[in-house]
């Protein structure tokens, strides 16, 4: 029998809130850390995680005269990036908040052409996970400051994604980013000196990764404005991809203490989101049409 679309729905809200449950005792039993004061936070982060899930309400409503809906309440959010209801909520904000700007933009500018650019770089282990997020913050900062992309962008969107790898047994992160790009008018004029190729970008994103191999880079063209908002979601999903993350444990959702605690120290007070150029500076339309 097939399930309608609600009721899939509510099923995924039901895997997230277990996911979150497993989180939560995953940080309970993290490995010790050298500083005292990092074993303090991931422990408290353990304790709001857990209480978030303790505290969330789900179920599937049907009032009469009114469509069957989910309702989902939690009066105590954690606000974690590492727990999968609060990412979620976080993300739906995030992208509807930025989607308003887009589409000031696009009112603006309703020739502008946008670009899905994704940059990565070398899975590392799993203990490195903070470093290669500031080795991926500072190597975008150089990126987009560079001549030739701040000739060819007029602002970009960027969001910053964990991917968690097992290989042999060991636990393995790879981190880059998405970002939705506002190109410039005459991008894709030949004649200009300012497009792109696949290959410079791999050059211009080595260069500001500083190091000695040809990373993964790839940039498409975006057709139209609703594949820009589409892309735009794909942006900001999440900070942390759930694949390999959770591991089935007895019809339940199981989490590796080392990864979950070193995901949470990675995470602590970061922003994974980045805008710039034309989406750093919202703009209205008026009742005329036109952006003020």
């Amino acid at each position: 029998m097939t399930r309608s679309p609600i009721s899939r729905r509510f099923g995924r809200y039901k895997m997230q809130h277990a996911a979150a449950y497993a989180i939560g005792a995953a940080l309970h039993r993290a490995p010790p850390f050298p500083s005292a004061s990092d074993n303090n936070r991931i422990q408290t982060l353990a304790r709001r995680i857990t209480q978030c899930a303790v505290s969330t309400t789900l179920k599937i409503a049907t009032p009469p005269g009114d469509a069957t809906h989910i309702v989902y309440r939690n009066k105590r959010r954690c606000r974690s990036g590492l727990c999968p209801p609060c990412a979620r909520k976080r993300a739906w904000e995030t992208v509807k908040r930025i989607a308003a700007v887009l589409d000031a933009v696009i009112v603006a500018s309703p020739d502008m052409r946008f670009a899905l650019l994704t940059l990565t770089s070398r899975n590392m282990p799993i203990e490195a996970v903070s470093d290669m997020l500031r080795l991926q913050e500072s190597a975008m900062a150089r990126f987009f400051r560079a001549k030739a992309v701040r000739n060819a962008l007029q602002g970009h969107v960027t969001g910053i994604e964990i991917a968690i790898r097992s290989e042999d047994g060991n636990w393995q992160a790879g981190v880059h980013s998405h970002s939705l790009a506002a190109l410039c008018d005459s991008y894709f004029d030949r004649t200009k000196p300012i497009y792109l190729s696949q290959r410079a970008i791999v050059d211009l994103w080595r260069a500001a990764l500083r190091v000695d191999y040809k990373p993964i880079c790839h940039i498409r063209a975006i057709p139209n404005s609703d594949a820009a908002h589409a892309s735009l979601t794909e942006c900001l999903k999440y900070a942390v991809a759930p694949h390999r993350l959770f591991e089935r444990d007895n019809g339940g959702f199981s989490v590796d203490p080392l990864v979950a605690a070193h995901l949470a120290n990675a995470l602590y007070k970061r922003r994974m989101c980045r805008t710039a150029g034309v989406f750093s500076k919202p703009r209205r339309p008026n009742a005329e049409g036109t952006a003020v």
